[in-house]
């Protein structure tokens, strides 16, 4: 989740309440890697489910077509590296 935090600049607090969401909807899988993290707290990776998979290509399309449109310049979507 750290990476995840500073790539999009969400807490994650509430990013666990968004993770959460998309596991309810099944658009994510949770897999538990039996370690704990520096705070105590269980690790968890996250594999994304074919449905996730669909949604995915559904905003990568919607994306593009705002920056075919103008609405966003293309690199405004690429997220920094670590």
């Amino acid at each position: 989740m750290m990476r995840i935090e500073r790539a999009v600049g969400v807490e994650r607090k509430e990013l666990k309440i968004h993770l959460d969401s998309l596991v309810q909807k099944e658009y994510l899988e949770p897999i538990s890697s039996g370690e704990k993290g520096r705070g105590g707290h269980q690790i968890v990776h996250y594999n994304i489910t074919e449905t996730g998979k669909l949604l995915r290509g559904d905003i990568g399309r919607f994306i593009q077509l705002g920056i075919d449109m103008g609405y966003y310049p293309e690199q405004f979507f690429y997220l920094p590296y670590d």
